[in-house]
């Protein structure tokens, strides 16, 4: 199967300290591939890399057939690759309506805008209920919920996770995987899964790699990492 997403070496720094050294992976069309590690790892550095939120030093992100490294970040999402972020960041101040209608940025023509906001109340009904609620005042699962939304109205090829579990109760944890994994089966979305829960992200992911202290140490099937020793030990709290 041909690779949709393909980094290759990258090498990042913050000032002269390496955050990312040597990492390659890869992303075919329509899988979902987790990314677990400690705090710390690397995680978020490569998201934000390939979004290009941050420049790399060597090595390159394949986006199809082009190299994208260090394109600007608004260039890289009109590529229909689009980050969900660590804590949610909706824009408080705006209504539900105008933090979803920010999301389609790319796109000017307003029937298609109102039709995929109407599909985004489908997949989330309680955003309907609160559309007109500015995104600050909203639950942290209702958050969530919404930066889904604002990432599916972009009409991703590529949505990329940045722990989009954190802070929230486990019973909302449960409907975020759920709605990642219905995201993937139902719209074929490719998924970059970047999450501190290691067990749920590999119960739902098709491949997986291990990040350590910026290093890719282990990659394999999600069900052969799930019965891995060191894996179980490391990241699932299994001795």
């Amino acid at each position: 199967m041909e690779k949709l997403l393909q980094i290759e070496g990258i090498h990042v720094y913050y000032d002269k300290i390496a955050a990312l050294k040597g990492v390659s992976l890869y992303l075919q069309q329509g899988e979902i591939v987790a990314m677990i590690g400690a705090n710390g790892a690397g995680k978020t550095t490569l998201i934000n890399t390939i979004s290009g939120v941050l420049p790399l030093q060597k090595g390159f992100v394949r986006f199809k057939d082009e190299i994208i490294s260090n394109l600007p970040a608004w260039k890289i999402a009109r590529k229909s690759i689009v980050q969900i972020p660590e804590g949610r960041k909706v824009f408080p101040g705006l209504t539900v309506v105008e933090n979803m209608e920010l999301g389609a940025f790319p796109e000017d023509n307003k029937r298609k805008i109102r039709e995929g906001i109407e599909n985004m109340y489908h997949l989330f009904p309680v955003l309907k209920e609160r559309k007109k609620q500015l995104a600050g005042t909203l639950s942290g699962g209702e958050q969530q919920m919404l930066a889904i939304a604002r990432g599916l109205m972009a009409e991703p090829e590529i949505l990329m996770f940045d722990e989009p579990s954190m802070g929230l109760a486990p019973i909302l944890v449960e409907k975020v995987f759920q709605t990642i994994q219905e995201i993937n089966q139902r719209q074929g979305i490719t998924i970059l899964l970047v999450e501190q829960n290691a067990k749920k992200s590999l119960q739902i992911a098709g491949r997986a790699y291990v990040l350590e202290t910026g290093s890719i140490v282990m990659t394999d099937t999600a069900d052969k990492l799930l019965g891995n020793d060191m894996v179980k030990k490391a990241y699932l709290g299994e001795q």
